[in-house]
């Protein structure tokens, strides 16, 4: 019987009942817990593990590091980081001492302008806002054509100077004026018709805005007029369109209706029918050898630039073989060759 009763007397002892001195008098542990303390530690883990998985969201911030444990056995821990205070940074120029560099008059500028070479424009522009201010001036296009003029035999009438009068479209005549009679500029023309031509697939992804041909001395001479796709443009609704001031568009020296266009010009030996192409994208161009070797054979596939789309024939591109190909040019807005029309009717026909 004495047996049975130290045994009861232990297995209640081991459990032990908590008292009010393990919670508030309780001096600290130096050396390893009692077994009623290890019981209330045990008790009190219990409690915050019924918690639900959505509460304990911060228990688990932190980092896992290894410790080891009163046993000496290697536990991992989360830690919580404290967050890095950000250093102060100086975002705006009144914390700087701006100290350095002086604020010269816009009339100095213009005095320094008039020294400035026509390859060294958009160098002069990019000092500081006020060369800016120049270069989009009528002044500073009037007197750097002027300081360059001669007079050329094959130079188009809108570019003689008794038609730059007006100042719409004036940047854009006066440069290319400036490849008709400014040395350094003929010179490059000139070794750029020498060397190998740029190969027509540059134009891909390009959309072709028009399209004509022309009989010229036996040969027929196809132009395809490639404009770049401007997707990142916004588009507004037909309430929020606001007809442009016409006298406005009339002072705008830097207008240029054929700034993000190309000319494709193809000679050909025979005249070929074309399809209409206006508004179709160039998705590839293939230059081959044709039959004998003598001339290319030129393939363009155009198609709606909408993916998934398909024509009502079934079709999703639209293939053009010009063969024989005598000669092809790729034909920037300012080279002698490319094929303007006069800016005031461009503009007119805008309106």
């Amino acid at each position: 019987m004495s047996h049975k009763k130290t045994r009861k007397n232990r297995t209640a002892k081991s459990f032990g009942d908590i008292t009010l001195n393990d919670f508030a008098n309780s001096s600290i542990c130096k050396s390893r817990l009692k077994k009623s303390s290890n019981n209330v530690n045990e008790v009190i883990k219990n409690i915050k593990e019924d918690k639900s998985w959505d509460e304990k969201t911060e228990e688990f911030e932190g980092d896992f590091i290894e410790e080891l444990d009163e046993d000496g056995n290697v536990v991992f821990v989360i830690k919580k980081t404290e967050p890095r205070r950000r250093k102060k940074t100086i975002s705006s120029c009144e914390d700087v001492k701006c100290g350095i560099g002086n604020d010269y008059p816009i009339d100095i500028w213009f005095i320094i302008s008039s020294y400035i070479r026509p390859e060294d424009v958009g160098k002069f522009a990019g000092i500081c806002r006020a060369s800016f201010e120049v270069v989009c001036t009528a002044k500073f296009w009037y007197c750097l054509y002027r300081r360059y003029y001669t007079s050329v035999p094959n130079m188009p009438e809108q570019l003689q100077p008794e038609c730059l009068v007006r100042k719409y479209s004036l940047r854009t005549s006066v440069i290319r004026a400036l490849y008709y009679m400014y040395p350094p500029f003929v010179n490059k023309i000139k070794s750029d018709s020498t060397t190998m031509e740029v190969h027509p697939d540059i134009l891909c992804k390009r959309q072709c805005e028009s399209l004509w041909h022309q009989k010229q001395k036996g040969q027929w001479i196809y132009y395809f007029k490639m404009r770049e796709r401007r997707d990142n443009t916004l588009q507004h609704s037909r309430s929020d369109f606001k007809q442009p001031d016409l006298l406005e568009m009339l002072d705008d020296v830097s207008a240029n209706p054929d700034e993000h266009c190309r000319v494709l010009q193809i000679v050909c030996k025979h005249f070929i029918g074309i399809s209409p192409l206006l508004g179709q994208v160039l998705t590839s161009a293939s230059l081959t050898l044709s039959q004998g070797f003598r001339h290319h054979r030129l393939q363009l596939c155009f198609g709606s630039g909408v993916q998934g789309y398909r024509s009502p024939d079934g079709a999703t591109t639209s293939t053009i073989v010009l063969d024989p190909v005598i000669n092809y040019k790729v034909l920037d807005w300012w080279h002698p060759l490319y094929p303007h029309t006069h800016s005031m009717q461009c503009l007119l026909n805008h309106e």
